[in-house]
């Protein structure tokens, strides 16, 4: 994977945006439904926030005139939630371009919870949903990190680690997925 298909905004929004978006997602809406069958973890998901205005206008206008550009389609805006030892699996996103925003107030390196790309695919075994996983190599970590956002393509293999047993909240990540 070339770094440069991989793009990392710190300070995306002002302090004000930052606390509102924060704020928006610590309502008591998360489920713990997150994950899919071809996925084996489960963890927290506040899904359709596509339906909310503040979501799929305004702050989605604030996105698009950061990036300098605009999609064609928003498919999913939904928030993933995890705490200490809920770890995500190497994935694939569905939509052309996977935007991740990172809204958490504060954290500390030692939290963990990064998000790890993969150097190249592996293969999923037919009988269930166990990985392949002999081949898989680490090509880029990033470090989770407040008032962060990172742009990539959505079909690039990857996954959120787990916050550490020393976090005691919900590491959030805020996704929109794109069709360009």
């Amino acid at each position: 994977m070339k770094d440069e298909i991989v793009q990392v905004y710190d300070n995306f929004f002002s302090k004000e945006i930052h606390l509102e978006v924060f704020e928006k997602l610590m309502v008591n809406r998360w489920g713990i439904n997150g994950g899919t069958p071809q996925k084996p973890e489960i963890f927290w998901h506040y899904d359709d926030l596509e339906e909310q205005e503040y979501f799929s206008d305004f702050l989605y206008n604030k996105i698009c005139t950061k990036l300098g550009r605009k999609f064609s389609k928003i498919d999913r805006i939904y928030a993933n939630g995890q705490t200490a030892g809920q770890c995500g699996t190497p994935h694939t996103d569905e939509g052309d371009l996977t935007f991740l925003y990172y809204p958490n107030l504060e954290w500390d390196l030692a939290w963990q919870g990064n998000l790890i790309f993969m150097q190249k695919e592996f293969n999923q075994l037919p009988e269930g949903n166990n990985f392949v996983r002999s081949d898989m190599e680490t090509s880029r970590i990033i470090s989770y990190k407040p008032n962060r956002a990172i742009l990539f393509p959505g079909n690039i293999w990857h996954y959120a680690d787990a916050p550490s047993r020393f976090f005691n909240s919900l590491r959030i990540s805020l996704a929109y997925k794109f069709w360009i």
